[in-house]
């Protein structure tokens, strides 16, 4: 093993615990994630087990409670790290920054868009789209997530994900899938086509990203990016369309091209943080996944019905009011199936 000097330095006396010594506020900040990131990774070691689920469940239902254990024990000076060796810690450190990093946008994607928006975020009542858009595949999709309303919205409390939707395709029994639900090819919308919304300029995209695990219950992510592999396409100065989720490798455009409506670009798959394959779309006003804020979209020629037997893949969450016909132009929730004309 090769010394790295002046970092980290390991003590190898007689006598002596060896073990990794930091400084006091290194070790905080280190408290603060380690229980959510022992429970992740524990989660996925042992997901093909009801254990591995439960510890996931419980990691993210309770970590706010994690968070102030780490909190007391880091104020107290408590140091769990000095068992580990000096490749271990590295590995950790690694782990750690990924998912504070992610942590640290999303929170400051919670801020930055009041901000540039004094505190009016964009609603349907004060923002009108000004492009056409098309859903952004062919056929007929499900939303199962999204709404122009706090009760519909796919995440009221995030502005760049404020409209945002998650489709999916439902068969007329109300199933996404038939077969081994613990593979993503059993899953109806897998590997579908993904089509540009809009006319429009790539100026952002990844697809490097392996598919995430799926068990058909609970939510996982395999990848460093909660969107996976996405593409951002800028349609307007102020308006860039993101899908998420797509399958590795299959993306047909690069940053730089352009895009004309209804162009293939990628197929539908199951990257980054996903219960099951789907496709995360949304409408914001900058290239930034996180920082951006979230715009109503309406919709251009565009077939909407309630699905039928939706009831069976969502029993829980009411679908009233999923639909807003203003001439050629719809606003869609959750509950409906929809498909371009």
């Amino acid at each position: 093993m090769t010394a790295v000097q002046n970092k980290n330095p390991v003590a190898h006396g007689r006598g002596k615990k060896r073990g990794v010594f930091m400084p006091n506020w290194i070790q905080f900040i280190m408290v603060l994630v380690a229980p959510m990131i022992i429970a992740r990774i524990l989660g996925i070691v042992l997901r093909r087990f009801t254990i591995g689920s439960t510890i996931i469940s419980i990691a993210s239902k309770w970590w706010i409670v994690l968070l102030m254990v780490g909190l007391v024990a880091g104020v107290a000076g408590v140091s769990y790290l000095s068992w580990l060796t000096d490749s271990a810690y590295i590995f950790f450190m690694k782990m750690s920054m990924l998912a504070t990093f992610q942590t640290l946008w999303l929170m400051l994607g919670v801020i930055v868009p009041y901000f540039r928006y004094i505190f009016k975020l964009p609603s349907k009542e004060n923002y009108v789209t000004k492009v056409n858009y098309i859903l952004p595949f062919t056929g007929k999709w499900t939303v199962v997530n999204g709404g122009l309303t706090k009760k519909l919205s796919h995440s009221w409390l995030l502005p760049s994900q404020r409209y945002a939707y998650d489709f999916i395709i439902l068969d007329d029994k109300g199933k996404s899938f038939s077969g081994d639900r613990r593979s993503v090819k059993s899953y109806h919308c897998y590997d579908k086509d993904i089509v540009a919304p809009a006319d429009g300029k790539v100026v952002a995209l990844y697809d490097k990203y392996k598919d995430t695990f799926v068990d058909g219950k609970n939510a996982y992510c395999d990848s460093s990016n909660i969107a996976g592999n996405y593409i951002v396409i800028k349609h307007h100065h102020s308006e860039y369309s993101a899908i998420a989720h797509l399958v590795p490798g299959s993306l047909k455009v690069k940053k730089g091209d352009m895009v004309k409506q209804g162009q293939v670009i990628a197929k539908c798959g199951n990257s980054g943080n996903s219960s099951e394959p789907h496709i995360h779309f949304q409408l914001q006003s900058g290239k930034s996944f996180f920082l951006s804020a979230g715009l109503p979209i309406s919709f251009t020629d565009i077939e909407a019905q309630q699905k039928e037997n939706y009831n069976v893949w969502d029993s829980k969450r009411s679908c009233d009011d999923n639909l807003q016909v203003e001439g050629n132009k719809s606003y869609i929730a959750r509950g409906l199936e929809v498909e371009n004309s």
